[in-house]
Protein backbone atom coordinates (compact mmCIF):
# COMPACT_ATOMS: atom_id res chain seq x y z
CA UNK A 1 0.00 0.00 0.00
CA UNK A 2 1.39 3.35 -0.87
CA UNK A 3 -0.82 5.92 0.46
CA UNK A 4 -1.55 9.34 -0.64
CA UNK A 5 -1.05 11.41 2.28
CA UNK A 6 2.59 12.87 3.08
CA UNK A 7 3.08 10.10 6.33
CA UNK A 8 1.86 7.34 7.27
CA UNK A 9 -0.57 8.85 10.45
CA UNK A 10 -3.56 9.53 11.62
CA UNK A 11 -4.27 11.85 14.35
CA UNK A 12 -0.23 11.57 14.87
CA UNK A 13 -0.64 7.36 15.56
CA UNK A 14 2.11 5.86 13.25
CA UNK A 15 -0.45 3.30 11.04
CA UNK A 16 2.63 0.98 9.28
CA UNK A 17 1.62 -1.94 11.25
CA UNK A 18 -1.37 -3.63 9.84
CA UNK A 19 -2.99 -4.10 13.13
CA UNK A 20 -3.10 -0.18 14.37
CA UNK A 21 -4.99 -0.01 11.09
CA UNK A 22 -6.98 -2.97 11.64
CA UNK A 23 -8.22 -0.63 15.14
CA UNK A 24 -7.88 2.53 13.37
CA UNK A 25 -11.26 0.97 11.08
CA UNK A 26 -12.90 -0.67 14.39
CA UNK A 27 -12.73 2.07 15.89
CA UNK A 28 -14.01 4.74 12.96
CA UNK A 29 -16.78 2.01 12.36
CA UNK A 30 -17.99 2.44 15.86
CA UNK A 31 -18.34 6.17 15.86
CA UNK A 32 -19.87 5.75 12.38
CA UNK A 33 -22.39 3.18 14.06
CA UNK A 34 -22.97 5.25 17.00
CA UNK A 35 -24.15 8.16 14.71
CA UNK A 36 -26.30 5.96 12.46
CA UNK A 37 -27.91 4.52 15.42
CA UNK A 38 -28.91 8.19 16.58
CA UNK A 39 -29.80 8.95 13.41
CA UNK A 40 -32.39 6.45 13.35
CA UNK A 41 -33.39 6.57 16.64
CA UNK A 42 -34.34 10.37 16.14
CA UNK A 43 -35.35 10.41 13.10
CA UNK A 44 -38.68 10.83 13.71
CA UNK A 45 -37.58 13.99 15.81
CA UNK A 46 -34.75 15.31 13.99
CA UNK A 47 -35.05 14.73 10.25
CA UNK A 48 -31.29 16.37 9.62
CA UNK A 49 -30.03 14.00 11.56
CA UNK A 50 -28.92 11.55 8.72
CA UNK A 51 -27.10 14.19 6.96
CA UNK A 52 -24.63 13.91 10.16
CA UNK A 53 -24.34 10.28 9.22
CA UNK A 54 -23.60 10.99 5.47
CA UNK A 55 -21.29 13.98 5.72
CA UNK A 56 -19.33 11.51 8.78
CA UNK A 57 -19.44 8.81 6.64
CA UNK A 58 -17.64 11.61 3.83
CA UNK A 59 -15.13 12.81 5.72
CA UNK A 60 -13.93 9.45 6.90
CA UNK A 61 -13.48 8.18 3.70
CA UNK A 62 -12.00 11.50 2.22
CA UNK A 63 -9.76 12.51 5.16
CA UNK A 64 -8.51 9.30 7.37
CA UNK A 65 -8.73 6.22 4.81
CA UNK A 66 -8.78 7.76 1.51
CA UNK A 67 -8.78 6.23 -1.95
CA UNK A 68 -11.57 9.33 -2.61
CA UNK A 69 -9.49 12.41 -2.78
CA UNK A 70 -5.32 13.13 -2.24
CA UNK A 71 -5.89 12.73 1.85
CA UNK A 72 -6.11 9.53 3.69
CA UNK A 73 -4.02 6.53 4.06
CA UNK A 74 -5.02 4.87 0.64
CA UNK A 75 -4.00 6.28 -2.38
CA UNK A 76 -7.09 7.49 -4.77
CA UNK A 77 -8.91 5.02 -6.76
CA UNK A 78 -9.31 7.60 -9.65
CA UNK A 79 -6.27 7.04 -11.68
CA UNK A 80 -6.03 10.84 -12.90
CA UNK A 81 -3.14 13.14 -11.98
CA UNK A 82 -3.48 16.16 -8.95
CA UNK A 83 -5.28 18.94 -9.92
CA UNK A 84 -2.24 21.45 -10.64
CA UNK A 85 -2.61 24.54 -8.32
CA UNK A 86 -4.38 27.81 -9.39
CA UNK A 87 -2.96 30.90 -10.35
CA UNK A 88 -1.69 33.33 -8.39
CA UNK A 89 -2.12 37.09 -8.92
CA UNK A 90 0.53 39.26 -8.87
CA UNK A 91 -1.17 42.71 -7.93
CA UNK A 92 1.37 44.67 -7.76
CA UNK A 93 1.85 43.75 -12.05
CA UNK A 94 -0.79 42.44 -12.70
CA UNK A 95 -0.24 39.23 -13.94
CA UNK A 96 -1.26 35.86 -14.13
CA UNK A 97 1.64 33.48 -12.60
CA UNK A 98 1.92 30.45 -14.80
CA UNK A 99 0.30 27.34 -13.61
CA UNK A 100 2.42 24.81 -11.20
CA UNK A 101 3.01 21.76 -13.06
CA UNK A 102 4.02 19.10 -10.23
CA UNK A 103 7.59 17.75 -10.59
CA UNK A 104 6.65 14.60 -8.37
CA UNK A 105 6.61 11.30 -10.99
CA UNK A 106 3.51 9.66 -12.33
CA UNK A 107 4.33 6.91 -9.48
CA UNK A 108 2.67 9.48 -6.88
CA UNK A 109 -0.53 9.42 -8.19
CA UNK A 110 -0.72 6.49 -10.89
CA UNK A 111 -1.76 2.98 -9.36
CA UNK A 112 -0.15 -0.05 -10.51
CA UNK A 113 -1.27 -3.48 -12.01
CA UNK A 114 -1.35 -4.50 -8.32
CA UNK A 115 -3.07 -1.57 -6.61
CA UNK A 116 -5.72 -1.37 -9.44
CA UNK A 117 -6.50 -5.18 -8.64
CA UNK A 118 -6.48 -4.54 -5.33
CA UNK A 119 -8.61 -1.55 -5.45
CA UNK A 120 -11.32 -3.62 -7.77
CA UNK A 121 -11.24 -6.62 -5.82
CA UNK A 122 -12.13 -4.03 -2.91
CA UNK A 123 -14.78 -2.82 -4.36
CA UNK A 124 -16.57 -6.25 -5.41
CA UNK A 125 -15.75 -7.94 -2.37
CA UNK A 126 -17.47 -4.39 -0.81
CA UNK A 127 -20.55 -4.28 -3.16
CA UNK A 128 -21.57 -8.18 -2.83
CA UNK A 129 -23.01 -7.46 1.14
CA UNK A 130 -24.20 -4.10 0.02
CA UNK A 131 -26.51 -5.30 -2.65
CA UNK A 132 -28.37 -7.76 -0.03
CA UNK A 133 -28.70 -4.72 1.78
CA UNK A 134 -30.91 -3.04 -0.81
CA UNK A 135 -32.21 -6.29 -1.90
CA UNK A 136 -33.87 -6.15 1.43
CA UNK A 137 -34.42 -2.61 0.79
CA UNK A 138 -36.89 -3.30 -2.21
CA UNK A 139 -38.87 -6.04 -0.27
CA UNK A 140 -39.48 -3.81 2.44
CA UNK A 141 -40.48 -0.61 -0.03
CA UNK A 142 -43.14 -3.64 -1.61
CA UNK A 143 -44.40 -4.20 2.60
CA UNK A 144 -44.94 -0.93 2.38
CA UNK A 145 -47.14 -0.65 -0.72
CA UNK A 146 -49.29 -3.82 1.10
CA UNK A 147 -48.05 -3.60 4.57
CA UNK A 148 -48.90 -7.01 6.33
CA UNK A 149 -50.31 -7.29 9.56
CA UNK A 150 -46.97 -8.28 11.66
CA UNK A 151 -45.69 -5.04 11.03
CA UNK A 152 -46.65 -1.54 10.96
CA UNK A 153 -46.21 0.80 7.93
CA UNK A 154 -44.41 3.05 10.10
CA UNK A 155 -42.53 0.33 11.59
CA UNK A 156 -41.57 -0.59 7.65
CA UNK A 157 -40.44 3.10 7.06
CA UNK A 158 -38.08 2.97 9.97
CA UNK A 159 -36.42 -0.36 8.79
CA UNK A 160 -36.26 1.04 4.90
CA UNK A 161 -34.37 4.02 6.26
CA UNK A 162 -32.04 2.29 8.32
CA UNK A 163 -31.07 -0.35 6.25
CA UNK A 164 -30.79 2.70 3.48
CA UNK A 165 -28.85 4.37 6.06
CA UNK A 166 -26.12 2.33 6.57
CA UNK A 167 -25.95 0.81 3.40
CA UNK A 168 -24.90 4.38 2.20
CA UNK A 169 -22.76 4.97 5.20
CA UNK A 170 -20.99 1.29 4.26
CA UNK A 171 -20.39 2.35 0.43
CA UNK A 172 -18.89 5.40 0.96
CA UNK A 173 -16.29 3.58 3.35
CA UNK A 174 -16.11 0.25 3.12
CA UNK A 175 -13.53 -0.21 0.37
CA UNK A 176 -10.98 1.82 1.39
CA UNK A 177 -11.42 0.16 4.84
CA UNK A 178 -11.22 -2.89 3.19
CA UNK A 179 -7.72 -2.30 1.53
CA UNK A 180 -6.82 -1.01 4.88
CA UNK A 181 -7.79 -3.94 6.80
CA UNK A 182 -6.20 -6.57 4.41
CA UNK A 183 -2.37 -5.10 3.27
CA UNK A 184 0.36 -6.33 5.14
CA UNK A 185 2.67 -4.27 7.26
CA UNK A 186 4.50 -1.46 5.29
CA UNK A 187 8.49 -1.59 5.91
CA UNK A 188 9.61 2.44 5.80
CA UNK A 189 13.24 2.83 4.98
Amino acid sequence: MIPSAITLKVFGIPMQRRSTRRKLVVATYIVLSSICAAAAWSHTIFPAGMTYAIWSAIAVGIFIFGGQGRYGLVKPFLNKPPQPEPPMIDLVRLQLEPLSVGTADSSAWKNDERELARRDNAHYVAYQPLAIGWVAVLMLSSWALHAPRFLSHDAILSLIFTIALVACVLALTLPAAIILWTEPDIDVC
